[in-house]
């Protein structure tokens, strides 16, 4: 936020172009934590808003509406303080030639779990679910650590099938890298811990 959005935000009413609405930045981060823009989107990304939805708890139509008003700065959007992470279930064939048709199970078993499977390439052919897109769904799992989010999102994975199901195993694991180095670090180095804990809840 502050090193690519708040700049760029301030940099489009400099140019009197205030900017209102959603914007997404698309972030490399370097080794050194440095990161480099990619792209910019007036959008929700897809699917990365939808572990960010998750934490909502606010109603996001009356967030909408009062970035409308010119009044988004009297509002505190209300967060779910736990991690997210999502891991997106993608189609056979992805990302070249994508097949669809495939039926989707398990889907129910899912939605008795905690999280939330948000749907994205489906849709429903004589009452079954079946795969119509690249990226069919995907998995968010929540916890108080991104370590608990991931176990819960792949939980999630596991109750789901559909022919040529595929999926990345590694969601993760840079932030869950950070909570452990952050667990091994003494209690006195406070800027460590505040640098794990912030990228962790990113995760």
């Amino acid at each position: 936020m502050r090193e690519i959005i708040a700049p760029t935000i301030r940099g489009l009413a400099h140019d009197g172009m205030p900017y209102t609405g959603f914007l997404y930045a698309g972030l490399m981060i370097g080794p050194d934590g440095t990161p480099t823009v990619l792209e910019f989107n007036c959008r929700f990304g897809d699917p990365e808003t939808q572990p960010i939805l998750a934490r909502l708890r606010s109603d996001l139509t009356s967030l909408c509406e009062a970035a409308l008003d010119a009044s988004l700065d009297r509002v505190e959007a209300q967060w779910d303080q736990r991690a997210a992470l999502g891991v997106v279930l993608a189609a056979a064939g992805y990302p070249d030639a994508v097949r669809s048709g495939d039926s989707i199970e398990g889907l129910e078993s899912a939605a008795r779990r905690p999280g939330k499977v948000f749907h994205a390439g489906t849709r429903r052919v004589a009452g079954r679910v079946v795969t119509s897109g690249g990226r069919v769904l995907c998995a968010v799992g929540l916890g108080d650590r991104v370590s608990d989010a991931q176990r819960e999102a792949y939980a999630l994975v596991d109750c789901i099938h559909y022919e040529g199901m595929q999926f990345r195993r590694d969601i993760g694991y840079q932030a869950i890298a950070r909570e452990l180095a952050d667990d091994a670090t003494p209690q006195g180095d406070a800027t460590h811990h505040g640098d794990a804990t912030h990228h962790g809840g990113h995760g």
